[in-house]
């Protein structure tokens, strides 16, 4: 009695922890598409050399922290005399885990290959089935799968913090002076186009025109952040899937 009793708790404990990791693990879930992911692009033209690349910066992250993910043109390496820099906290942990992840993989690799080195001949394959037809029904609902999906993409997207300072040169006073009327001619017409598909915030929105071909020209500058939450774009795409179970899309490519 005394070991069946201690049976029945150790696997109620066990059970116990299961259902803990697995509200763990569905909380997770949820806060991932809760949570909006964002990403923040800048750039900065130099002054004086409006042909100029200029620089680049992406950050992503989540919860309004980032993290730089891409940078042009990269920042050069150190001369040939210094030693390198050592790699920072960000830099540490993700080489840890790129040699964890080798590792796992490597070791998951090796199992399937033992698992199939063990497994039993197959038996000779079967007639292949025969696909669906593709139809202008098909296609239709193909079409209309992609428009919800797409409508539920940009409708999720939310495009904050835009911020544009761009100076308008021109080789003479009277060019640049129409270079500036052709530039606000065609900015906020395509701005009020773009505003009815995703949601524009603007903090800064400035068009600077350089008459004077002596003066500095201010170096142009472009921000902005990308944000949004993957739920509502997780419904669309299992709407989507469903329609197109129910009509037999996917057995088209099946």
């Amino acid at each position: 009695m005394a070991a069946l009793s201690g049976a029945g708790w150790l696997l109620s404990r066990l059970g116990l922890a299961a259902l803990i990791l697995l509200a763990v693990a569905l909380a997770l879930a949820l806060a991932a598409l809760l949570i909006p992911f964002c990403v923040e692009v800048s750039w900065e033209g130099e002054a004086g050399d409006p042909d100029a690349p200029g620089r680049l910066t992406v950050r992503a992250g989540a919860l309004g922290l980032t993290l730089p993910v891409f940078a042009y043109p990269k920042p050069a390496p150190p001369p040939a005399g210094q030693p390198p820099a050592k790699p920072g906290l960000c830099g540490r942990l993700r080489a840890w885990l790129k040699a964890k992840w080798a590792a796992w993989r490597d070791k998951r690799r090796q199992k399937r290959a033992a698992k199939a080195a063990a497994r039993r001949p197959k038996a000779a394959p079967a007639k292949p089935r025969e696909k669906a037809k593709f139809t202008l029904d098909t296609l239709r609902s193909i079409l209309r799968g992609a428009g919800r999906l797409t409508r539920a993409v940009f409708g999720a997207l939310r495009v904050t913090r835009i911020r544009l300072f761009w100076p308008v040169t021109g080789p003479e006073p009277a060019e640049a002076a129409r270079a500036y009327g052709r530039a606000n001619a065609w900015l906020y017409p395509t701005l009020g186009a773009l505003s009815h598909v995703v949601y524009l915030d603007f903090e800064e929105l400035r068009l600077v025109p350089c008459i004077d071909p002596d003066a500095p020209v201010p170096a142009a500058r472009v921000s902005f952040r990308v944000s949004a939450r993957a739920l509502f774009i997780v419904i669309a795409a299992v709407r989507v899937l469903i329609q197109f179970y129910r009509e037999k899309v996917l057995d088209v490519f099946l």
